[in-house]
């Protein structure tokens, strides 16, 4: 063979390579639907664990064999509106009891996954990166935070979410 030929034959498995997602050496296990069945946060400064949209929410995570991911949770304490048409605070309460809602791409590093934010119910979110940790045991599936500052008391928190796979 050419020095030129066996040039291009690398150049093109090294950028094949490159193109797929960047994934771990097990990014299979996340792949799938998982729905939620606990959400809980850990205050650090008091190590105080809460449950702030209730024992029991709704929602699922998605994670795509070509690295795309989508999120949504919520309380299952929603109010239904009093007509198709929300009233202001109707439409807030329907959105307070989101907690989450977002959809981009995803990479694997060990256990750690990113997800890179495409799309948000919060627009802060958008074009970031949110670290998580995340740990498998059978079909449970636990993700944490990495610490961050919770918009509703202003302090330091990590959230654990806990989901079981459906698909």
């Amino acid at each position: 063979m050419h020095r030129k030929h066996i040039a291009s034959i690398f150049f093109t498995l090294l950028f094949g390579i490159l193109a797929l997602p960047a994934m771990g050496a097990d990014n299979t296990a996340i792949v799938g639907t998982w729905r939620i069945t606990s959400f809980s946060v850990l205050t650090l400064e008091t190590n105080e664990v809460t449950h702030p949209n209730g024992e029991n929410p709704l929602g699922f995570i998605q994670y795509s064999p070509g690295g795309h991911m989508l999120v949504f949770v919520s309380s299952r304490n929603q109010k239904k509106p009093a007509s198709a048409a929300y009233t202001d605070t109707e439409r807030a309460d329907a959105h307070k009891s989101v907690f989450a809602a977002y959809a981009g791409r995803y990479t694997v590093e060990g256990n750690k996954v990113v997800h890179h934010v495409i799309g948000s119910w919060r627009p802060d979110w958008v074009g970031t990166d949110l670290v998580r940790f995340f740990e498998i045991n059978g079909n449970k599936l636990s993700i944490k935070t990495a610490p961050l500052i919770y918009s509703v008391t202003g302090k330091q928190i990590v959230s654990t979410l806990t989901f079981e796979k459906v698909e």
